[in-house]
């Protein structure tokens, strides 16, 4: 069942199959109908071509009939036997019932001819024209008139050698069909997929694009069908269009980027200075500073995001690969992050009591930007946790690489998504209830990726998600 549906999938469910089906069936079913006629018609022309012998005969013997040897019986005999042949043979059937052959001679009637064939037109009907089988040899029967008005004339040919020749035309048909309908055949195939190439290849290049590519993502216009030719064309200048916008709407946000960062920095700092300097507030007014201070952080982080992503899809996002001490790198964002978000972080470290004095592991990394993914980490996990429980960050060793966890115990990523839980403004269905752009996870993997790391993702919904990062241990 599966491989009939693999080839019913095969041949209908392309442009590709479907033309060569409808090619395939219209060869076949031209061969067939060419060949059936061919063979009927002939088969008509060899019976009329008999019919006509017979009648020619029976004319010649109607003409040649002397009117005065009515009832000579050796006259009739003679004038049959006169204008019958070895294929051909001719005798006549009196009023009485009685027949008439013609004399002895070198080509006798044979005895079973006679009756079968007047068997074969028992009405007697003037004109019937007959195909019976004798002795395995086939005739073809005419009765044909009365002879001046007295004796039925009866008429037969052989036409056994008709038939021989027909079945060996018909075996040199079938041969030359066949052969002809497997050249067609093997024609129309790699014909049909000339002219369909360019639709695979316009089929390829759409399921490769990306928007990194769209300026090199034109086809070379084929020399083939105009609806080819202008499909390209149109696809062609579609790409373009889109290269032109994708390359305006990153110019937009690097732009819109660089000017919002200024004063959302002026408005971050002058709000830390204001909770700093002024303790005495009211609290309602205290809590709204830090509000508004926490949102400027995280217009400040999209805004990083942001000019990140800009930054990579112009070429232009520089990140080092230098060694790294992770235990000191670890504590601070422990310290910041617990302090910014009010939430307990446990880090875990290879020894467990993270003495300074243990030896420091070292990754090839950026150490700025590993600090802004293990920020933004921490922030997706805080998000969408409960309050009251702790975020984890550990550190292991596995062989020559070292393994940054993040985990929480929150809502978790369904199944359904998590395949595209790293592709730029994709936000999980279960998030709808809280705000967030759908770049951060995307802006993560862009640095891990730049640092020569990776990163992976286990989730289970509703018991919380866990982020590895592997870097490459510094040697």
């Amino acid at each position: 069942m599966k491989q009939t549906d693999r080839w019913r999938s095969r041949l209908t469910g392309s442009m590709l199959g479907q033309l060569q089906l409808a090619t395939y069936a219209a060869v076949l079913l031209g061969f067939t109908g060419a060949t059936t006629t061919g063979l009927l018609l002939s088969e008509r022309n060899q019976k009329r071509l008999g019919e006509s012998e017979l009648r020619a005969a029976a004319d010649a013997v109607a003409q040649a009939w002397p009117s005065n040897s009515k009832g000579d019986l050796a006259t009739m005999q003679a004038t049959l036997k006169h204008h019958s042949s070895r294929r051909t043979h001719l005798w006549l059937e009196q009023p009485s019932g009685s027949l008439i052959t013609p004399s002895e001679g070198p080509h006798p009637i044979p005895k079973e001819l006679v009756p079968d064939a007047m068997a074969a037109n028992p009405q007697r009907r003037a004109g019937q024209v007959e195909v019976i089988t004798v002795n395995g040899r086939d005739y073809l029967t005419l009765l044909t008139r009365h002879v001046n008005d007295g004796p039925w004339l009866w008429s037969s040919t052989e036409i056994t050698s008709v038939g021989t020749a027909q079945s060996e035309y018909l075996a040199w048909m079938i041969v030359i069909w066949g052969g002809s309908l497997g050249a067609s055949l093997l024609l129309v195939s790699v014909l049909v997929k000339r002219i369909t190439r360019p639709l695979q290849e316009l089929s390829a290049r759409s399921a490769e694009l990306t928007a990194d590519a769209l300026n090199h993502a034109g086809l070379p216009v084929p020399k083939g069908p105009a609806e080819l030719t202008q499909l390209t064309r149109t696809y062609n200048a579609l790409t373009q269009r889109l290269a032109q916008s994708w390359s305006q709407q990153r110019q937009f946000v690097s732009a819109v980027s660089h000017e919002l960062q200024t004063p959302l920095t002026l408005v971050s700092g002058s709000l830390r200075r204001v909770l700093r300097k002024a303790p005495d507030l009211e609290p309602a007014l205290s809590q709204r500073l830090r509000d508004a201070e926490e949102e400027t952080r995280s217009m400040q982080q999209l805004l990083n995001d942001l000019l990140d992503l800009s930054r990579s899809d112009s070429g232009r996002l520089q990140v080092k690969q230098e060694p790294v001490a992770l235990r000191p790198l670890l504590a601070t964002v422990v310290r910041v992050q617990a302090q910014t978000l009010d939430r307990t972080i446990q880090l875990a470290l290879p020894t467990g009591n993270g003495d300074a004095s243990e030896p420091l592991e070292c990754a090839l990394a950026d150490e700025a930007r590993l600090h802004q993914v293990l920020l933004n980490l921490i922030e997706n996990a805080h998000k969408y946790s409960p309050p009251d429980l702790p975020i984890q960050l550990r550190l292991l060793k596995h062989h020559h690489a070292l393994i940054l966890e993040v985990e929480d115990r929150g809502i978790g990523i369904p199944h359904a998504d998590q395949a595209q839980i790293f592709d730029r403004f994709h936000r999980g269905s279960n998030t709808a209830g809280q705000s967030g752009s759908g770049i951060g996870l995307s802006v993560v993997q862009l640095l891990v990726n730049a640092m020569g790391g990776s990163i992976s993702m286990t989730s289970e919904p509703g018991m919380g998600s866990c982020f590895r990062i592997q870097l490459q241990e510094a040697p």
